[in-house]
């Protein structure tokens, strides 16, 4: 269902992601940052990530595309 690199991640690990904007949109946008949660909600599971620039965002595991993690 997942990539197997979101099934391993981990707080604290460095992603680069392409995610639909304003997820919902046909229109991906690249979002890179640390992990600082992993968790599961309503809607699935989620990783919020921090970007170098201080913005905080939610993800959805099942809207992320092309997921890299180191």
């Amino acid at each position: 269902m997942f990539p197997q690199s979101l099934l391993s991640l981990r707080k604290g690990d460095k992603i680069s992601c392409k995610y639909p904007k304003h997820g919902r949109r046909n229109i991906l946008k690249r979002h890179t940052g640390t992990v600082e949660k992993v968790s599961s909600g309503a809607n699935g599971l989620y990783a919020t990530v921090r970007a170098e620039a201080g913005q905080v965002r939610n993800l959805s595991y099942s809207k992320i595309i092309d997921p890299q993690v180191s």
